[in-house]
């Protein structure tokens, strides 16, 4: 049983209704919706009786909510106290959103101690909604995320959960996609509309329908990439890397990580046509106690996200 969806049990529970625990845990009313039949399956039981006003708890529901509590404040005692432990010892926790050009910041701290007699390091990808919650829990200890502009209402729900949320850079969304691929032979690398990639297959990372990247503005109105009509799911950086090198599929991201092109033969060109940003930046528990190398990895993305930002804005201008 995923403990998360013990929270999104609570949540529901908490707020009487699925759309408005929906709209408090920032994930899609349907998949809410999913995730309690999936639990009173598991449970071979009915959580909750649906009427016009919204949920209200069964009697099931409501034993099996006094067990919940309890879980999920021992499960967030203990994330805090390992948490504390690793970083008594030198650790890097980090949550990241899949974007190679924080794996590489990652990776680069890793080198600069690898000397160091003993340190616990740690990198989970996850989509933004896990990594809001392991930073929250204690899981991790730095968090890096990823939203478009129009979200400007989550750095308020960042401060309601305790969290503080340190701005990175904001950058244009870009296509990713094989060098070969035809559009590039048809309108070079000055960029490419969405239009354009509407009769191409779109891969994405499975699990991630919350993805902000996913829903995007353009000049023309909203688009769910979501609804693209031929989508392929992928785990990891190495499946999508590899099937965009052989394929004409298309993702969308942000510029180049080092070595992309070299190493996998993929491209990344301007999205045209976007009206808003991709904004990154890190979260923190407030107050947190950092060790010295999460220290020297907020400043290293600091650094190295200011940079492609400014390469960034010479490419545009």
């Amino acid at each position: 049983m995923d403990t998360n969806n013990l929270r999104y049990f609570a949540a529901v529970a908490q707020y009487g209704s699925i759309t408005r625990a929906a709209k408090a845990m920032y994930i899609s009313q349907p998949q809410l919706s999913h995730i309690i039949k999936q639990l009173e399956r598991e449970m071979g039981m009915t959580l909750f009786r649906r009427t016009s006003q919204g949920t209200c708890l069964t009697m099931d529901g409501q034993r099996i909510l006094s067990h919940c509590r309890i879980i999920l404040q021992e499960l967030d005692q203990l994330q805090n106290l390992t948490s504390s432990r690793k970083q008594d010892a030198g650790c890097l926790n980090v949550s990241m959103t899949r974007f190679s050009h924080t794996a590489q910041c990652f990776n680069e701290i890793c080198r600069r101690y690898q000397d160091v007699d003993r340190f616990s390091n740690h990198l989970c990808e996850a989509a933004p909604l896990d990594v809001i919650s392991q930073v929250k829990s204690g899981y991790s200890n730095v968090g890096v995320i990823h939203m478009t502009t129009a979200r400007k209402d989550l750095e308020s729900y960042f401060a309601l959960q305790g969290l503080q949320f340190i701005p990175l850079a904001s950058f244009s969304p870009y296509v990713c996609l094989s060098a070969q691929h035809e559009l590039i032979r048809r309108f070079g690398r000055r960029g490419i509309h969405f239009q354009d990639l509407r009769d191409y297959g779109f891969v994405r990372y499975i699990g991630q329908y919350e993805d902000f990247i996913y829903h995007i503005s353009t000049e023309k109105g909203p688009v769910d990439l979501n609804e693209t009509r031929k989508i392929v799911y992928v785990n990891d950086r190495q499946e999508q890397m590899a099937l965009l090198s052989r394929t004409n599929f298309f993702t969308v991201g942000i510029m180049e990580f080092q070595g992309q092109d070299s190493l996998y033969k993929v491209v990344s060109i301007p999205l045209l046509g976007c009206s808003e940003h991709l904004r990154f930046g890190v979260l923190l528990n407030q107050g947190a106690m950092l060790s010295r190398m999460e220290t020297d990895f907020i400043q290293l993305l600091r650094e190295c996200f200011a940079q492609l930002q400014k390469e960034g804005d010479s490419s545009v201008s």
